[in-house]
Order: structure tokens, then sequence, then C-alpha cells
């Protein structure tokens, strides 16, 4: 991974958020990364921290950061909001038609899959 971090101008994140992925891109894995690179995180706000990635972009470590997540959403650090070279959304990336008209649906059918006693497709934590 220190090689890909080191030769990338880009960094996009695509990881769910566990104890294992907390923090993943941290201020030892910045550091390791190719001065100048720009961070993506449409994924979890908890993969990051914020610290470390704000440090590196006013020391111009970092290049940039396009965030769509954050770590005390609704919340943004102020801090964060201030550093240079970020471009953040107000977690927007389902935000299509296509998309919600998609969770609608599938939201639909786990719910008549509970009532009828038939596993759900996207449950967390569901027992019955």
């Amino acid at each position: 991974m220190e090689e890909v971090l080191a030769g990338s101008d880009f960094l996009s994140l695509h990881l769910p958020l566990t104890e294992e992925t907390q923090n993943w891109l941290n201020a030892e894995r910045i550091a390791s990364m190719k001065s100048g690179a720009i961070v993506i995180n449409t994924a979890r706000g908890g993969l990051i921290d914020e610290t470390a990635l704000i440090a590196a972009l006013q020391s111009g470590k970092l290049g940039g950061a396009g965030l769509d997540v954050f770590v005390g959403e609704p919340d943004i650090r102020r801090d964060l909001v201030e550093a240079p070279n970020t471009f953040l959304l107000p977690h927007l990336g389902s935000a299509t038609r296509r998309a919600r008209e998609g969770m609608g649906l599938s939201l639909a059918r786990d719910i008549a899959a509970f009532f009828a006693g038939r596993p759900v497709e996207n449950g967390v934590g569901v027992s019955k």
C-alpha cells in the first residue's frame, strides 16, 4: 500500500467504516503519500483522521481534498471548511434521481419481505 500511496496523484477512498478502517488515512499514511496528491472521500467520514488531513492541507503536503462525507456530520469542523484547496459537498454522492428511485424500491422490497417472514436483502442487524 505504501508504494501505491507514494506514487499516486489521487487517492479516492471506497471502504466501509469498520474498526479496522477507522482513521485509515492517518498522519503516517499521509506522510507516505506523494507531495501534492489529492484525497477524495465519498465513502465514510471516519475513514480519514481529519486532524491529520487538515495539517497536511495547511502545510502543503497534500494538494487538495474533495470530501462528500465528514466525521461529525452534519456538523463540519470549521478548520476543515477553512483549510486550503478543499472542495466540500453536503453528502450528495447518491443524490441522483436514478439512485434515489432504486433506494426507494429496494426499501419497499425489504419491508415487504420482512413482514412476509422472508430474509431482507439489505438488512443490518435485523432478526425475526
